[in-house]
């Protein structure tokens, strides 16, 4: 096992890897832009980076357009986030108040997070407007594998959690423990990577993308009142 660990750790070294330089140019690209776009859209005010957050935290714009549809995003995103805070207590040590405090509410999420997926694929491959792309529907697909081999490892095979402490404690450190005795665990782990190496970089624009189309928005208002 401990060949396996130094596999998966360099594994999940090489998938941040590409999602860190995916973030990274994306990034770039925006602040290379950003110039013209802040000549053109003019100052951002308060309100309207108040209600840019709204339509990040809400999915005010998928609600106007699909309000089937939003319910199970905003579920699945919100169950994701608490899913994602309470794995922190496996890469923490010693682990915060507050990252305990959130255990219980994961532990729900992640009972939600696979029927908000399967109600999601359910959604889009029923509307008359398809959703998906073969791309997206990778992604909703591994996301619900993710989610089920997760609840499998809580509900009917238990990896030890020392030995998953210990190993993803190695990857925090670099230090290269040996990999949990569990295949669920290493499925579930590979999984991850899959979907770490995968995850869209438009995701990562997403707000800025909002806010500029907010203030776009506001703007328009703004001369459309003004004639």
């Amino acid at each position: 096992m401990r060949i396996l660990g130094i596999v998966l750790t360099l594994g999940f070294y090489l998938s941040m890897l590409v999602f860190l330089g995916n973030y990274a140019v994306k990034v770039l690209i925006w602040l290379k832009d950003a110039p013209s776009h802040m000549e053109r859209s003019g100052r951002i005010s308060p309100r309207t980076f108040l209600m840019a957050v709204c339509d990040i935290l809400f999915f005010r714009r998928l609600l106007g357009a699909n309000d089937l549809l939003w319910i199970g995003e905003w579920i699945f995103h919100a169950s994701f986030v608490l899913v994602m805070l309470r794995h922190l207590r496996y890469f923490l040590n010693p682990v915060p108040r507050w990252v305990w405090s959130v255990q219980t509410p994961g532990i729900i999420a992640g009972y939600i997070l696979p029927v908000a997926m399967v109600y999601i694929l359910a959604v889009k491959s029923l509307a008359e407007k398809k959703y998906v792309s073969s791309y997206n529907f990778l992604l909703l697909i591994l996301i619900l594998v993710i989610g089920a081999t997760g609840l499998l490892m809580k509900t009917v095979s238990h990896p030890d959690i020392v030995s998953v402490k210990t190993f993803t404690m190695g990857i925090v450190t670099f230090g290269f423990a040996a990999a949990p005795g569990s295949a669920l665990f290493v499925v579930h782990f590979v999984l991850v990577l899959a979907l770490i190496v995968n995850l869209p970089t438009h995701i990562v624009a997403a707000p800025l993308t909002l806010l500029g189309a907010r203030q776009r928005e506001e703007n328009l208002k703004r001369v459309i009142h003004e004639e």
